[in-house]
């Protein structure tokens, strides 16, 4: 608890300095956020069996101080603390750190410290930051799925015209978001060996209402990726669209740290979803093929992406793999309730090459969100429900080394205020 105390105490830090905030001429912003994680998951199939009961909550500051110096500097803090009511010891996934002793460790500390810049030259909008933040790019993205996000240090740089936007990003440092370090050296094949950077770079176009991403990643002597991205939206009638895109991405090694020097690997992405009213219903085919998808681009800030519709529960990105998934969502704001959704999907993917015809992996999802109005705007229950199975036989083995039946629930309760 004492590092929820400190989180707080962040927080009002960061209220006291926005009283001098007229003597610099900026207006920031202080948003507090509780978050309640119940976790429970059990796969009894696989070896060794595998079984997790978390409960865990978290009090985060995000701190903005918006754009000053005649609109043009800036920057941003995020703060964050854990404290855990209950964990299983020895769980390899988890909100929180584990010891080597295998019980949870409370972490607390900066998931975010950046400064940010924009300058209009033209009718060409310029921006940049640099420090640590959460980045989302096609090929690099830190992960936000537990109760505290990743993070990366490193620099961003961004030029808008019209309908053309040019991007690059240089990575340097991370953090996972089981971590309280603010950020971590990079390192590959399991800590072994130090990866001087990541760095990144792409182009958005929309041209005749098609939009084009085309964006290249290159992990020092490890791996280099490249993907392509088109999407187009038709209005089929009043309240109807159709959205659809197609993605493609490739894969090759960089050097001497990836231990598979001819290492290759693409994917063939294709979607599909109609929206009418408050509700869609979509398709996505995937196919892996020259070898297993590999989204690692450093040990550290969980950033790997495999940019996929059918990257979920499971990955399906096995060399050969044909997987596919149908989804559909509905908001019940015409029964009266606008805060309340539920999505749901169901994938399935199968004919891996190096596995034998047992291969096959298949899930269904569910996801409940409900998001109060009124006093009390600001909370919102979610409630994730995941049946998962596969089985995979290597050729050449005997053992079924992918056999999971995967049986996961989980609740979150979050509130967000708005401090100023």
């Amino acid at each position: 608890m004492k590092k929820l105390v400190l989180a707080a105490a962040i927080a009002a830090a960061a209220a006291t300095s926005a009283q001098a905030s007229e003597l610099i001429n900026f207006e920031p912003s202080l948003d507090l956020t509780y978050r309640n994680y119940y976790w429970k998951q059990k796969d009894n199939a696989s070896n060794p069996k595998y079984y997790r009961d978390e409960w865990v909550q978290a009090l985060i500051a995000d701190f903005d101080s918006g754009y000053f110096l005649n609109d043009m500097v800036g920057f941003e803090l995020t703060a964050g603390a854990t404290h855990t009511f209950n964990a299983e010891k020895n769980s390899s996934i988890s909100n929180v750190a584990k010891g080597s002793d295998g019980k949870a460790n409370d972490i607390a500390g900066f998931q975010q410290a950046f400064v940010k810049a924009k300058y209009n030259l033209g009718e060409v909008a310029l921006k940049g930051s640099y420090g640590v933040k959460k980045r989302g790019y096609e090929l690099y993205g830190n992960s936000g799925s537990r109760i505290l996000a990743g993070s990366s240090n490193g620099l961003d740089l961004s030029a808008e015209w019209q309908d053309l936007k040019v991007y690059a990003s240089r990575i340097t440092g991370a953090s996972d978001r089981n971590q309280s370090a603010l950020s971590r050296d990079l390192y590959v094949n399991d800590g072994k060996d130090k990866l001087d950077n990541v760095t990144l770079y792409g182009v958005n176009y929309s041209i005749a209402g098609i939009d084009l991403t085309a964006e290249r990643l290159v992990s020092k002597d490890y791996l280099k990726k490249t993907f392509l991205k088109a999407a187009h939206s038709f209005e089929l009638a009043e309240g109807m669209t159709l959205d659809t895109d197609i993605r493609y991405g490739h894969a090759t090694d960089d050097g001497k740290l990836y231990s598979n020097q001819d290492y290759k690997s693409s994917y063939f992405n294709a979607n599909a979803k109609i929206n009418y009213m408050n509700a869609y219903l979509g398709f996505g085919f995937n196919k892996v093929k020259d070898g297993d998808w590999d989204d690692n681009v450093g040990d550290k800030g969980n950033a790997g992406s495999y940019n996929t519709t059918l990257s979920q529960w499971y990955d399906y990105d096995k060399e050969g793999e044909k997987a596919w998934i149908v989804e559909a969502g509905y908001n019940f704001a015409d029964l009266g309730m606008p805060g309340l959704s539920w999505d749901v999907y169901y994938a399935q993917g199968k004919d891996a090459k190096n596995y034998k015809s047992d291969f096959k992996r298949q899930e269904t999802f569910s996801f409940v969100t409900y998001k109060f109005d009124g006093k009390l705007k600001g909370l919102k229950v979610k409630w994730l429900h995941v049946q998962a199975n596969a089985n995979g036989t290597k050729i050449g083995e005997t053992n079924n080394s992918m056999k999971n039946r995967d049986r996961s629930n989980r609740f979150y309760i979050e509130y967000t205020k708005s401090i100023f």
